[in-house]
């Protein structure tokens, strides 16, 4: 008789959350087509950088989150900390480990 893998305890369903604030947080939309899309929307260069950062939080966290978050105003750098916290969301990693590779692509860059 074949071995019988029982997988159903490793496949949850489990949705991240970011908090913005004490009255706005939105769960993260993780799935795998999702992740899918936000690639694209990662690497259309069709897209400048402040569109993507729009439709990737749009994608990954709905509308609502999206008009919110563009409501506050917030600076480059605490709008792509959002983006940080969404891509670690979606790859099941801590926000640091984001942030430092965020860091390195950026020497890389300036490098170039």
């Amino acid at each position: 008789m074949a071995k019988v893998y029982n997988i159903m305890d490793r496949l949850t369903n489990d949705k991240p959350v970011i908090k913005i604030d004490n009255e706005h947080e939105y769960t993260v939309n993780n799935s795998k087509n999702q992740a899918i899309f936000i690639k694209q929307l990662s690497d259309d260069e069709k897209l400048d950088d402040f569109e993507k950062i729009d439709k990737i939080i749009e994608a990954s966290l709905g509308k609502e989150a999206l008009d919110y978050i563009n409501s506050l105003k917030l600076s480059v750098k605490a709008t792509n900390t959002i983006i940080n916290t969404i891509m670690a969301a979606l790859n099941e990693v801590e926000l640091e480990e984001i942030e430092q590779e965020a860091v390195k692509q950026a020497k890389g860059f300036r490098k170039r």
